[in-house]
């Protein structure tokens, strides 16, 4: 095999079916979401008591119980229209499947957890305006306190795992060329990267 051959074989991905319009606009409308509400989140912390953290914290839910829609939206989309599939080695697959899951399943328990959290300390909020969401239980400050820790600790997990997850699709796309990343990008080509 001459170097050109080598060339060739290198970068000739296998075909890489691509998601369709709607799980890649929910998929980039979430990670949108998710980065403004982690970073809404932080500012949040340092602001003295008032409307403007008030409303702050009021964006900061909402986007939760946005995150907590499209996820859902995007579950049950993938029902009737499942993910496409692309050959690679089983362990690749596996943990490529391990890691979605998980992802799910934060966007599930990192807002919900924060819902739950502004219930126990007796907090309601407008969502966008539209409607307000409701305390969910009696107030249990000391519950409160927990699941904020909790929602702390897993708001840092999802943020450590969106960069894995972004880290493995830029290194997909550049060092395994199998056009994973292209799959989910709005634009590009359907089969071969």
């Amino acid at each position: 095999m001459n170097h050109s051959q080598i060339d060739q074989t290198i970068t000739a991905a296998p075909y890489a079916p691509r998601y369709d319009p709607l799980t890649q606009s929910i998929h980039w409308l979430s990670l949108i979401a998710i980065i403004i509400a982690f970073v809404t989140g932080l500012v949040m912390e340092g602001m003295p008591r008032g409307p403007a953290k008030m409303q702050i914290v009021s964006l900061h839910a909402s986007l939760g119980v946005l995150v907590v829609a499209l996820t859902a939206i995007r579950l049950g989309w993938r029902t009737v229209h499942p993910a496409p599939t692309v050959a690679g080695p089983p362990l690749l697959q596996y943990a490529g499947k391990a890691m979605h899951i998980t992802l799910y399943a934060l966007t599930f328990a990192v807002p919900i957890s924060g819902v739950l959290m502004m219930a126990a300390k007796g907090r309601s909020f407008e969502v966008f305006g539209l409607f307000t969401m409701p305390s969910l239980m009696g107030t249990d400050r000391a519950f409160g306190e927990q699941l904020e820790g909790a929602h702390d600790l897993l708001a840092y997990l999802m943020l450590v795992l969106v960069g894995l997850h972004a880290t493995a699709a830029i290194l997909h796309q550049a060092v395994l060329r199998d056009g994973t990343l292209s799959r989910m990008l709005p634009f590009g080509h359907s089969s071969r990267s």
